[in-house]
């Protein structure tokens, strides 16, 4: 296996470690700090957030300029351009300090009615700490660029996964000393920099790279500002759509409030994500039809199949949340967190667009239509602080979750389906292929509540597992049976024969060779 498949392979494994580390973890901070404590640095840290977003995706353009002077042989390009991000690095962490400072100093004024004296001090700590390794993380992203560049995907994924694994250790072993939510920030800046140190030695030691500041290649800067505006534009909608609620809970509120929220957004991200991933599958396919001129034909059929496969495994998730989710997080994080099951409802019926018409994202890019998306979502963004801070004062946390689904719903719902269908989108036809799903839910929805009624749900981890696996069976046969079409059930049917032709394969008996001497 060579060093590319490994990295693959360790990526996977610590996306899998993460959200293993994701259940245990939070419980784990719950049993040493205090909802408001963990509040404290939530919000903090969607402060930093947005001082994050000042990277503007020049990782991503220097590993390409990088990895074109390594394909050409070019030494002298490849080192102008290192030379030259990192200059570019140094001057947005220096700035970024700088507008980080300025926040700083506000931290009192904004949220002096919601924090006590003792907790704003706490907070500042939390905040500096932070705004320092944002800094540090920022002018040192030259290193992984150059390490990325140069395919060395083994040593960063393996470094990554070591992280993920030593991080919550060391947060864990420091809170068990003295539970002071500062550890945790603590533990993040002790990791951060043996991280950066270990990249800059392996730079210099088993790449040979020295790193000084020059500031003279034209059309780097030209490709990175074409490149980075949209990927800013991008970051800056996501901090607004994720973040800017626990920031207008926290000056609104308080900090149980925020931590309420955070937990949420962090379940709703979560869930809402799974469905997205299958979208890298087709995305090859979509791009060759595009560059080989097959034209609206093919994104038709590709949104309506990989829009039904998202939506039966985004429902499949709603439709478990619902009659496990009280449950789920009350083994989870125990009581006094039963808000939590209604704001994760919100978001996710929000996000319903958004998830079953992911390919319309690549879809765009692919056809250069991609600014109208952009300009949208920047409006809805907006339109989104403009609700949450009303809403959150009348109705607090379901205010901020309400005004987040309603953008949702208006952004990717309403002006994006408009502007498929302006483009010559069959969306009528794609909302057909959906509409059709609604009763097989819906049926299986029912099937699983008469069930469950049946069968009570107990507060024990192995009862909610047990009626888990019942959920998806009942769900699965029903799906099969009424809404699965001949493709969706091919799906299943060629990689099990697959596999079925590779287990005979390794089991039969090998052929016995007569040698003559």
């Amino acid at each position: 296996m060579n060093e590319r498949k490994l990295g693959i392979v360790l990526s996977y494994m610590s996306t899998g470690i993460q959200a293993l580390v994701g259940l245990i973890y939070l419980p784990m901070l719950f049993h040493y700090l205090t909802p408001a404590q963990y509040g404290i640095y939530q919000l903090m840290g969607s402060a930093i957030a947005y001082l994050s977003i000042m990277e503007f995706g020049l990782a991503n353009t220097t590993t390409r300029y990088i990895s074109r002077a390594l394909a050409i042989n070019n030494t002298k390009e490849m080192n102008t351009i290192i030379a030259t991000s990192h200059t570019i690095y140094c001057i947005v962490s220096v700035v970024l300090f700088f507008f980080g400072l300025v926040f700083y100093f506000c931290i009192d004024n904004i949220y002096s009615h919601t924090l006590s004296i003792n907790e704003l001090g706490v907070a500042k700590q939390i905040y500096m700490i932070m705004l320092i390794n944002v800094a540090v993380l920022i002018q040192s992203n030259i290193f992984t660029s150059v390490i990325n560049a140069h395919e060395r995907f083994l040593f960063l994924r393996g470094l990554n996964l070591l992280q993920v694994i030593i991080q919550p250790l060391l947060v864990w072993g420091l809170l068990a000393w003295h539970s002071n939510v500062l550890n945790i920030a603590l533990a993040q800046t002790i990791c951060l920099w043996a991280v950066v140190g270990i990249n800059y030695w392996y730079c210099k030691r088993n790449l040979h790279l020295s790193f000084h500041l020059q500031l003279t290649y034209t059309p780097f800067f030209k490709e990175l500002i074409g490149f980075s505006i949209f990927v800013f534009l991008h970051m800056l909608i996501d901090q607004i759509y994720w973040r800017s609620g626990q920031l207008i809970l926290g000056a609104v509120i308080g900090p149980i409030a925020v931590a309420i929220y955070a937990i949420a957004m962090q379940v709703a991200m979560f869930v809402s994500f799974m469905p997205t991933t299958m979208g890298g599958v087709f995305l090859p396919k979509l791009s060759a039809s595009i560059a080989t001129q097959q034209g609206l034909n093919s994104i038709n059929s590709l949104f309506c199949k990989l829009g039904r496969l998202q939506f039966m495994l985004f429902m499949l998730l709603l439709i478990g949340f619902i009659f496990l989710g009280k449950i789920f997080l009350l083994l989870w994080i125990g009581h006094g967190y039963e808000l939590v099951y209604w704001l994760v409802l919100i978001i996710m019926v929000g996000y319903l667009f958004d998830v079953t018409q992911s390919v319309g994202i690549p879809t765009l890019q692919a056809m250069k239509k991609h600014a109208f998306r952009a300009y949208v979502y920047v409006v809805m963004a907006v339109l989104n602080i403009t609700l949450a801070i009303p809403l959150a004062k009348l109705y607090g946390e379901i205010g901020c979750a309400t005004s987040t689904a309603i953008c949702l719903w208006l952004g990717p719902g309403i002006a994006m389906n408009w502007y498929y269908w302006y483009l010559g989108i069959d969306i009528k036809t794609f909302f057909m292929h959906i509409a059709k799903l609604i009763v097989p839910v819906s049926i299986s929805a029912l099937v699983t509540w008469l069930i469950f009624m049946c069968l009570p749900l107990k507060t024990e981890w192995f009862n909610f597992i047990w009626h888990g696996i019942l959920l998806i069976l009942v769900y699965a046969i029903i799906m099969w049976c009424l809404a699965c079409n001949a493709y969706e059930k091919n799906l299943i049917f060629q990689p099990m024969h697959q596999l079925m032709i590779y287990t005979k394969k390794l089991f039969a008996p090998k052929e016995q060779t007569n040698s003559s001497v």
